[in-house]
């Protein structure tokens, strides 16, 4: 029996890679929503609101941004996935207007204002605020690994939220 799979294997090498594909899919999907289980945060959907002042000095407020989609990415500044995945956000960025969606980056998990402007100015988030982030903040928004992402709708409600990488397309897909 084993024999005639592995010649099945030899003679189908484009329908095992096609199956191999599909299975690394769904092992995948199965991580992401095992990651993203549980309640989400806030009231009846809504995003939690919040005021906090960004790198450059000035002041944000979340309930502001009503009327377009906003991204909320709360990252660490030690955190190496971090790294990888905020030049995704500078091409989303890049790829949508400010009137259109607004990217809010949360530093969080840090034990000086100088490791957030380390995080910006390697990255080279021109364009891109970097919130000084609190205790608070994980706890409104049960942050409990970086980075986190959430995508809160033109109403101030929640409508996605994930964890860890997400490439670019991932990012398109959920905004």
């Amino acid at each position: 029996m084993i024999k005639k799979l592995k010649n099945w294997y030899k003679s189908h090498r484009w329908a095992s890679l096609f199956f191999e594909v599909l299975l690394l899919i769904a092992v995948m999907l199965a991580i992401s929503w095992w990651q993203n289980r549980g309640e989400m945060p806030g009231e009846n959907g809504m995003a939690p609101d919040f005021t906090l002042q960004s790198l450059d000095g000035g002041s944000y407020r979340l309930s502001d941004y009503r009327g377009k989609k906003v991204v909320l990415y709360f990252f660490a500044p030690w955190c190496s996935v971090c790294h990888l995945s905020a030049p995704n956000l500078k091409a989303l960025r890049a790829s949508r207007s400010p009137d259109d969606l607004q990217i809010l980056l949360v530093g969080l998990s840090y034990n000086n204002i100088g490791e957030l402007k380390k995080f910006a100015e390697d990255l080279q988030l021109e364009g891109i605020p970097v919130l000084i982030g609190n205790e608070q903040m994980m706890q409104d928004y049960r942050i409990k690994a970086f980075p986190t992402y959430f995508v809160i709708d033109e109403n101030g409600r929640i409508s996605s939220r994930s964890i860890g990488y997400s490439t670019e397309l991932g990012l398109r897909l959920r905004t």
